[in-house]
């Protein structure tokens, strides 16, 4: 399956017939507490995650949430 992530495409070899986003942002190492992800132009709900199919060319942008800052 050929998905364009954070504008980068990659091949990902799913052998299950149905892909799910939650196991894809696992896949690629992410820490789903810390993320905020975009599917073809729409931010999914986390809770969303598990039944969001994903298929061949879709495009996913995922931010990484970094906390932080200073004080004044």
């Amino acid at each position: 399956m050929r998905l364009r992530i954070n504008g980068e495409v990659k091949t990902i070899d799913n052998s299950d017939e149905e892909f799910f986003l939650e196991g894809l942002i696992k896949h690629l190492g992410y820490q789903p507490q810390l993320v905020v992800v975009e599917l073809n132009g729409i931010i999914i709900n986390p809770n969303s995650w598990i039944n969001t199919k994903i298929k061949d060319g879709d495009c996913l942008e995922v931010v990484t949430i970094v906390g932080g800052g200073s004080y004044s």
